[in-house]
């Protein structure tokens, strides 16, 4: 290969759309490439261009649009065109052009007598969906594998009639950990469950081993379908602390089958339950403390057996939400009894049900208007201990001082709707931080009725009113994805993680802020970023492809998010949100900018579309 061919194969080496194809299928693309010149302004693709033309920009930059004239798409410097995928689109280029031409014919050669080309070619323009699953999960993994796989089939059923002595003869003869207990006379429904532990705890305590076991079993039954996924049987387990499920054909079928939490485990090493079940037992911060360093590696095991960001995010909660829990009522135990009702909220990615083991506490606090004089103080010193406890278990202090301890986000019912309908009525750029946190709120602990309508009157309020909408969508267009003009990643300036991206802060939360005004436009009362994308297609505010483009986009971020901080983890380092592009192969890198233009744009047509419903 002369030195002009030679030049080119390197050049082709450095473009990450074909640095993964094979060393021979580049070379011969090498040798059917035709340099043409492209002055600025000139069109692009040139008018004869004939589908099935693959164009490799090597200098310059050029521009693509749509039918409606919104732009699609800025390539730059060893950007791909596939004329096949381009039909639809026109463009020019917007800085003179060296471009790489292969002739559809001689495309078709190649394809010929190449299958890696003939298969990079036709490959569907979405290039997202394939890579985001990049850690194989294996043929039986908890995301893949049915209930139905893992349950044990034909579950001994008996009537609440029985004694507790008579259960434990039952359980003992039959070697299981739980007995299905039914009304009598009605073999096939069951009404309560009773375990190992609910026996031992009764007769610790002191109960008649002669009375009904209808006094001592849990009631109702939380049952799954034979269908629903392992996976979301666990979280289901781990969210009620629960250890048994029963199995039902359908999802108000009858009785098939129980799954205990130790056939979960059996098959796949996920310590989800186990995690949650020993924070429940521990006895002290010291113990909560210990308990929670193994969520770390919980993370690692999540990515490691294929689960997606969505799982992960949603059992990272489930344990800081349960760890919570037990700070709270350990404070209460320390400080006495509350001296109203109140619940704890969450806001920020606790709310929104994904977090990740980097992850800070954005907390709030509800109290009953009934509370006597006095009360604020109780719950500030609540507060205290809580936060002081979640910093102590690797939960970092909210930085934005989001947190129960400070008098703004501590109220009562009637306080928390007045400040709401403050903020929502007559936004300043300062409510619309606050709105963001607001519309995430979640009830984890305490009476749901202190909070919940007042966050449906708010969203109300919030649909009907274009200064809001208008705020929230000026805050959405703030956050930029870490793309430049031609394409390239725009790098941290400086400090601790100088030269990488930001994944969250500049890759997420862009989308983030998309889906909380666009289901708030669609009077969605959704918390999490792709339920609220999904609710906004439904409802029309979104077109169906931007919908599609911020949830792949969403789903490739997320997830190459959280397989960062597993290698972070791995190799005993914290875990953080930063990543340098030299980690990433060629393939990733395409990526990676592809979602992120796909943010871009969509962030462009969705506003425009807000624009003109409330311009």
């Amino acid at each position: 290969m002369n030195g002009e061919l030679e030049e080119i194969r390197e050049f082709l080496e450095r473009c990450p759309e074909l640095a993964r194809l094979p060393a021979e299928t580049r070379t011969g693309l090498v040798r059917r490439l035709t340099l043409r010149y492209l002055r600025e302004d000139s069109p692009f693709p040139p008018a004869d261009a004939p589908p099935g033309e693959l164009w490799i920009v090597r200098t310059g930059a050029a521009e693509l649009y749509d039918a409606r004239d919104q732009l699609q798409d800025r390539l730059g410097e060893g950007d791909l065109l596939n004329t096949t995928h381009a039909s639809n689109l026109h463009g020019r280029i917007t800085e003179d052009a060296l471009i790489y031409q292969l002739e559809a014919d001689r495309a078709r050669d190649l394809a010929g007598r190449d299958e890696a080309f003939r298969e990079f070619v036709d490959l569907d323009t979405d290039r997202l969906r394939a890579p985001a699953a990049t850690s194989p999960a294996g043929e039986r993994s908890l995301l893949t594998t049915p209930v139905r796989a893992l349950m044990t089939p034909r579950p001994i059923m008996s009537p609440t009639s029985l004694t507790l002595r008579e259960a434990a003869q039952r359980m003992t003869e039959a070697d299981i950990s739980a007995l299905l207990l039914h009304a009598p006379g009605q073999g096939d429904i069951p009404v309560g469950i009773l375990t190992d532990t609910d026996l031992r705890h009764a007769l610790a305590a002191g109960t008649d081993p002669g009375c009904s076991v209808a006094e001592c079993m849990a009631q109702p039954v939380a049952a799954v379908s034979r269908d629903t996924p392992a996976f979301d049987a666990l979280l289901r387990m781990a969210r009620r602390d629960i250890h048994h499920l029963p199995v039902t054909n359908g999802e108000n079928g009858p009785l098939v089958g129980i799954l205990s939490s130790t056939d979960l485990i059996r098959h796949q090493g996920t310590s989800a339950v186990y995690l949650v079940r020993d924070l429940r037992r521990a006895d002290g911060l010291d113990a909560l403390r210990d308990v929670m360093r193994a969520l770390p590696s919980l993370q690692v095991q999540l990515v490691e057996a294929g689960a997606d960001a969505t799982q992960i995010g949603q059992t990272i909660t489930t344990v800081i939400d349960t760890l919570t829990q037990c700070l709270i009522e350990q404070a209460e135990a320390k400080l006495g009894p509350a001296p109203a009702a109140y619940a704890w909220l969450a806001s920020g990615s606790q709310g929104r049900h994904e977090q990740m083991v980097h992850t800070d506490q954005d907390t709030a606090l509800v109290y009953d208007d009934a509370a006597p004089p006095d009360a604020d103080a109780w719950f500030q010193r609540l507060a205290e201990e809580v936060g002081e406890g979640l910093a102590a278990c690797g939960i970092r202090r909210c930085p934005g001082d989001v947190d129960p301890s400070q008098p703004h986000w501590r109220r009562s019912t009637r306080d928390w709707e007045h400040e709401i309908r403050r903020v929502l009525s007559h936004p300043s750029p300062r409510d619309a931080m606050l709105a963001t946190h607001y519309l995430d709120l979640r009830v984890i602990h305490g009476p749901t009725r202190l909070f919940e309508p007042v966050r449906h009157t708010a969203l109300e309020q919030g649909y009907r009113s274009e200064a809001v909408l208008r705020m929230l969508a000026d805050q959405a267009r703030e956050v930029r994805p870490p793309l430049g003009f031609f394409r390239q990643f725009v790098l941290e300036r400086g400090g601790e993680h100088a030269d990488t991206l930001d994944l969250k802060m500049r890759g997420l939360m862009p989308i983030v802020a998309l889906a909380r005004v666009f289901a708030l436009r669609a009077g969605s009362d959704a918390r999490s970023t792709l339920e609220r994308l999904r609710a906004a297609r439904h409802a029309g505010v979104l077109s169906e492809g931007t919908g599609a483009d911020l949830i792949d986009a969403w789903q490739f971020i997320a997830t190459l998010r959280t397989r960062l901080q597993a290698e972070q983890i791995r190799r005993g380092s914290a875990p953080d949100n930063a990543l340098s592009p030299n980690e990433l192969s060629g393939l990733e890198r395409s990526h990676l900018k592809n979602a992120f233009r796909l943010v871009a744009h969509a962030q462009k047509a969705a506003l425009a579309q807000a624009e003109q419903v409330h311009g």
